[in-house]
C-alpha cells in the first residue's frame, strides 16, 4: 500500500493533465464545433448540449476518416491514368515500323543438300544429316523427336556444327525470297532494304530493324545507329511493297501444313512476338497490310510513383541488358529467357540474344534440352505473292499516361475533406501539435503545484479594515471571506501602521454583494 500511493498520485496527475489539455484544446482550436464540447460560457455548461456536440464531432471525425481512407485507397490502387491527348496526331511524326518476313518453311531443300554433301566429306552419313534437319522445326514448336537425334547431334557438334549453325546454314535465304522491292513507289535493291534476322519464328528477313536482331554470323561490328524512317503519305505506294517468292518447291521441313510467308509488323527496336503477327502472304494473292499506330507517352511525374505500382517503366528502368532498348516486348522476352535459363540452363535457339546470353552465361538449347523446353510449354505473278505495307490514315490516336492522383492532388483532397467536415486547415494541425505538444507541460506544472499546495487556513476572526477618506472599490460574491488575520502577511491588513483614529471601521464576516462607491 505504501508503494501504491505514488503510482496512484502519478496516474491522477497524468489524467488531470490530459483532461485539462483536452479542454484547452477544445476551447482554443480553430476546428468547428469543438469549443462547445468543453465548459463553454455560451452553453453555460449544459451537459445535454455538450453531449450533442460531442456526438456531432465524433460523426464528423468518422466521416473525415472514411473519405480520407477512400482517397488513399484510390491513390494506391490506381496510381496511373491514361487519357487521350489528341485524336489527330499526324503519322508523319511516327517512325515507319519494322517489317519482318518469315517463311513458313524453315529448311531450304537446296541449302540442305549442300550441307549434306559437306558433312559427308566429314564422315557423317547423309541420312543422319537429313534426320537432324527434318527435326529442326522442333525448336520452334517444342514437339517430341526421335531420341537417336541426340547421338547425331553430339557427332555433328564434334565436327563444329551445333544446332545454331545448322539452322542458319539451311534457312531460306533472303535473296531467294525477295524478287522486287519498292519504297515510296521507287524500285530499290532488296539486299539494301532487308537484313537477315533471328526471331522466335526462325531465321527471317527484316526491313528497318535494329542490329541486335541480327544473328551473330552476319552482324557487322562497324554499323551506324539505326535512323528512323518517316513517310508523309498514306495508302499503297506510300510505303513498302515487296514481290516475294513463296518457294513452295524448296519446302522441306515446316511446322505448318500451309505455304506462305508470315508478316510481323513491329517497332524497329522491338523483339517481335506472336502479337506482332499481321498476315500471311500466299502464292497468287496480294496482301494489303494497313497500319493504324497508337502512340502512348508517359509523363515524367510518373517517376515519383514506385515501379511496381505504376506498372510501366521508362527506358532506363527496364531490362538488364543495356545494349537492347527497353520496350514491353523486349522486357517480356528477357523475362522469359531468364526464367528458361534458370530452369533449363540454356536459352532457346530462336529467342536468344547474344548480349543476354553473355550475361546469363548459358549455352543455346540443343536437342538434349527440348524435353525441358516442352515441360515449360505444356516472275510469274501467279507463282508469287505480293505484299504492301503502308499507313492507313494520316492521323492516329495519341495517349498520355500520367499519375492518376499526384501527391499535390492527394494533399489537396485531404485538405478539402478536413475543411468540409471540420473547417480545418494546416494551421489547425499546427495548433493541435502545439496544444498537445507544448501545453501539456504547462498544465502539468499547474496541476502539480495545485495538488501539492497547502490549504488556506479558515479565518473566523473579525478583521478591522482602515478605509481613509472613502470606501474601497470592489465586487464580492456571497460567502466569500473578506476578513483575514492581521498577522497573515498581507499589506492590506497590517492595521498597526497608518491607521487614523477618525477613520471609519467596517466590521464584516461575510458580504452578500457589496459595492462601495467613492
Amino acid at each position: 500500500m505504501v508503494h501504491s500511493l505514488p503510482v496512484l498520485s502519478a496516474l491522477k496527475l497524468a489524467s488531470m493533465t490530459i483532461v485539462q489539455t483536452f479542454w484547452i484544446f477544445c476551447e482554443n482550436s480553430s476546428l468547428h464545433g469543438l469549443r462547445y464540447i468543453g465548459p463553454n460560457k455560451a452553453i453555460k455548461g449544459n451537459a445535454v448540449l455538450r453531449f450533442v456536440w460531442s456526438v456531432i464531432a465524433m460523426v464528423s471525425l468518422g466521416f473525415t476518416l472514411l473519405l480520407a481512407n477512400s482517397a488513399w485507397d484510390q491513390f494506391r490502387s490506381n496510381p496511373t491514368l491514361t487519357t487521350i491527348e489528341t485524336t489527330s496526331y499526324p503519322v508523319s511524326l511516327i517512325a515507319f515500323p519494322s517489317i519482318t518476313l518469315c517463311n513458313i518453311n524453315k529448311i531450304h531443300s537446296t541449302k540442305a543438300l549442300e550441307l549434306s554433301k559437306q558433312l559427308m566429306e566429314l564422315g557423317i552419313h547423309s541420312n543422319d544429316t537429313m534426320d537432324v534437319l527434318y527435326s529442326m522445326p522442333r525448336f520452334n514448336d517444342y514437339q517430341a523427336f526421335d531420341q537417336r537425334i541426340l547421338t547425331i547431334e553430339q557427332l555433328l557438334a564434334s565436327k563444329g556444327y551445333d544446332t545454331e549453325r545448322l539452322a542458319f546454314e539451311v534457312a531460306p535465304p533472303c535473296e531467294s525470297m525477295m524478287i522486287h522491292c519498292f519504297w515510296l513507289m521507287k524500285p530499290v535493291l532488296c539486299s539494301t532494304m532487308f537484313r537477315r534476322t533471328k526471331i522466335f519464328a526462325g531465321y527471317c528477313c527484316s526491313f528497318n530493324a535494329d542490329r541486335f536482331l541480327e544473328p551473330i554470323f552476319t552482324r557487322s561490328e562497324n554499323i551506324s545507329p539505326q535512323e528512323s524512317i518517316h513517310v508523309t503519305g498514306i495508302g499503297k505506294g506510300e510505303g513498302l511493297s515487296v514481290l516475294m517468292d513463296i518457294g513452295e518447291s524448296y519446302y522441306m521441313a515446316s511446322n505448318r501444313v500451309s505455304h506462305g510467308i508470315e508478316v510481323f509488323v513491329h517497332r524497329s527496336y522491338d523483339f517481335p512476338d506472336v502479337s506482332d503477327y499481321t498476315a500471311t502472304v500466299q502464292r497468287g494473292m496480294e496482301t494489303d497490310v494497313s497500319i493504324l499506330p497508337t502512340l502512348v507517352t508517359a509523363s515524367p511525374s510518373l517517376r515519383s510513383i514506385p515501379l511496381e505500382k505504376r506498372g510501366c517503366a521508362f527506358d532506363d528502368e527496364g531490362n538488364i541488358t543495356t545494349s537492347v532498348p527497353y520496350t514491353f516486348s523486349n522486357c517480356m522476352n528477357e523475362c522469359e529467357m531468364r526464367y528458361t535459363a534458370g530452369v533449363c540452363r540454356c536459352i532457346p535457339l530462336f529467342k536468344h540474344m547474344v548480349e543476354l546470353q553473355a550475361m546469363l552465361q548459358v549455352p543455346v538449347c540443343g536437342f538434349r534440352d527440348l524435353a525441358c523446353l516442352m515441360d515449360l510449354k505444356e516472275i510469274n505473278f501467279s507463282a508469287y505473292g505480293m505484299l504492301h505495307v503502308h499507313f492507313r490514315s494520316t492521323n492516329c490516336l495519341k495517349y498520355r499516361r500520367e499519375p492518376f492522383v499526384t501527391w499535390q492532388a492527394l494533399v489537396a483532397t485531404f485538405g478539402g475533406i478536413l475543411g468540409l467536415c471540420f473547417g480545418g486547415s494546416i494551421m489547425s494541425l499546427i495548433e493541435a501539435v502545439f496544444l498537445f505538444g507544448v501545453v501539456p507541460f504547462t498544465v502539468y506544472k499547474a496541476v502539480h503545484a495545485k495538488l501539492n499546495a497547502h490549504p488556506s487556513p479558515t479565518v473566523n476572526a473579525i478583521s478591522y479594515v482602515n478605509y481613509p477618506r472613502h470606501q474601497p472599490l470592489g465586487y464580492f460574491r456571497r460567502r466569500e471571506v473578506m476578513a483575514r488575520a492581521i498577522n497573515n502577511g498581507d499589506e492590506l491588513w497590517k492595521a498597526e501602521k497608518g491607521i487614523r483614529s477618525d477613520a471609519r471601521r467596517w466590521k464584516q464576516h461575510y458580504i452578500d454583494e457589496l459595492r462601495i462607491m467613492p
